[in-house]
């Protein structure tokens, strides 16, 4: 983000990253920012080596092993414990998540991947929509330095992959942001789909660090079998910068994965402040960087005239018209969000339903990031109402996912 939203690296055998533009007018959608694999570690600073299997004795001392710091009584982090997420080059396990434990000490053996997709049970309590837990799932981070959100703080966040083929294997390419509207369903912007076909595409949902494992959830992965976008999407303007991913199977909902609220058509949120949540850059241009925590901001949403009569001080000129798909956020220096956000969301309270949000907007473009009084634009999520509806019920789905 622009102050602080930073990029989902997939790293994957080989370093490659590589993000969709989706931030500057001039270029729109068409150029692609690559960093080559012998670039990257200026981008990832500090990047620690694999961390030890959970479960290692060979780091610690006898009779301990490395275990998440939540399942070890004696870390004092159980329920809600504090873990802080600066690199610790003293700490044995290496990864910030693992303590030396005692045998004693562990509360529990940590939960493993499933080996087979388990159906989403009808019954499955869940907080219902656009619950956003704002202290974090398990535990809560101390050693912020950029805004890094909780984990499981959004848990409607999610990242679209692009599949590619390095060195005859297959490896997963972070594209845009997203949100998770109905376990099979997400919602991010039309220009991320440019040139892409659905068997390109994969979802994956419960990412916080994308550099570890060792979160209490493990992540999700669905390929994409269609991808809809706006029929009145126009790449030249990003009007209208809309689209749905339908996913082969449900996600698995837990705590870390829920869907997010979707507003009323025509709904306004002027004057409210929201958040936006992404990987995306901190900085715009070649001196940005692409980290790895997921990031979020608090901006102010903006009025449409008073958007356009900013974005008229820029070098889009006096005659620039804010197209009607838009809604606008930011305008406060060095806060917003920047490239590699395309898709993400931003949500909104909603008023008299304590920690529950709307999602407001879609983030589509902007000039520059940070900069003085000129707010970033995003699709306005609330004048697409009922197209999504419309595409959820002809699929046999069930719109409740995102409705109060």
């Amino acid at each position: 983000m622009r102050q602080a939203l930073v990029s989902f690296c997939v790293i994957a055998l080989i370093v490659t990253t590589i993000s969709a533009e989706d931030g500057d007018l001039d270029d729109l959608i068409n150029s692609l920012f690559t960093k080559a694999p012998q670039d990257v570690g200026s981008s990832v600073s500090s990047t620690p080596p694999p961390a030890p299997p959970v479960g290692s004795m060979s780091s610690c001392q006898s009779g301990q092993r490395c275990i998440q710091k939540y399942l070890c009584t004696n870390a004092s982090t159980t329920g809600e414990g504090q873990i802080d997420i600066r690199f610790d080059d003293d700490n044995p396990c290496v990864d910030y998540l693992l303590q030396c434990c005692y045998e004693e000490d562990i509360i529990q053996e940590p939960p493993s991947p499933p080996t087979t997709k388990i159906p989403i049970d009808p019954v499955l309590i869940h907080p219902g929509c656009g619950k956003r837990n704002a202290d974090g799932i398990g535990f809560r981070i101390t050693g912020q330095k950029d805004s890094e959100a909780e984990y499981g703080e959004f848990p409607w966040m999610v990242a679209v992959l692009r599949q590619e083929n390095a060195l005859d294997q297959v490896v997963n390419v972070y594209l845009c942001g997203g949100s998770l509207i109905h376990p099979k369903v997400v919602l991010t912007a039309a220009h991320c789909l440019h040139n892409r076909t659905p068997a390109q595409l994969k979802v994956r949902a419960g990412e916080w660090d994308t550099q570890t494992r060792n979160e209490i959830y493990p992540h999700q992965d669905r390929s994409v079998v269609e991808a809809i976008s706006h029929p009145d999407y126009y790449k030249g303007g990003l009007y209208n910068d809309i689209a749905l991913l339908f996913l082969d199977s449900p996600f698995n909902l837990d705590e870390g994965i829920q869907t997010v609220c979707l507003p009323p058509q025509g709904t306004k949120f002027d004057q409210q402040r929201c958040l936006a949540s992404g990987w995306g850059k901190d900085v715009f241009g070649k001196s940005g960087t692409y980290q790895v925590i997921l990031k979020k901001i608090e901006l102010p949403i903006v009025t449409p005239s008073q958007c356009q009569t900013a974005l008229r001080t820029t070098r889009l000129g006096p005659k620039f018209t804010l197209h009607k798909s838009f809604i606008c956020a930011g305008g406060e220096k060095g806060r917003d969000t920047c490239k590699g956000d395309g898709g993400s969301p931003l949500v909104c309270p909603i008023q008299g339903s304590h920690m529950h949000y709307y999602q407001a907007g879609i983030v589509a473009w902007g000039i520059g990031c940070g900069e003085n009084a000129i707010p970033g634009v995003y699709a306005d999520v609330s004048n697409f109402r009922n197209w999504i509806d419309q595409q959820i019920q002809q699929r046999q789905l069930d719109p409740s996912s995102y409705s109060l």
